[in-house]
């Protein structure tokens, strides 16, 4: 049992370069990973902390829209105007074939009118 204590021995002292290089890796990744979480706590604890408290300041701004305002109405009457100027017209259209319609109505009456009397006078007769 001795001989295989002191062969164990001889095998960790020859790679006891490598073994070291490994542990120490290790050790590294661990330290990084752990300051990786640590740091992501602090910040998520942090921002959560921001978000909760914090409040942005309100800003308000004052603005003179008058010249604004009186363009948007000249607007508003150049189109009331461009309607006005339609609706006249189709006024005027309906006006036209209205005094047609009673144009036409008045000579079929005094046609008719013509004719009873005519007929009138030829039963007098």
């Amino acid at each position: 049992m001795s001989q295989e204590k002191v062969d164990r021995y001889k095998e960790q002292k020859a790679n006891r370069q490598k073994i070291m290089k490994k542990e120490k890796r290790e050790k590294l990744m661990l330290k990084i990973g752990g300051y990786a979480v640590v740091l992501l706590l602090v910040a998520w604890v942090g921002f959560s902390a921001f978000d909760r408290f914090y409040e942005a300041p309100i800003r308000y701004y004052d603005a003179d829209l008058t010249a604004l305002t009186d363009y948007i109405g000249t607007l508003g009457a150049e189109e009331e105007t461009d309607a006005e100027d339609e609706s006249d017209a189709e006024d005027a259209t309906e006006e036209t074939a209205a005094e047609n319609e009673t144009e036409e109505a008045a000579e079929e009456t005094e046609t008719v009118s013509e004719e009873d009397t005519e007929a009138v006078t030829d039963k007098e007769e």
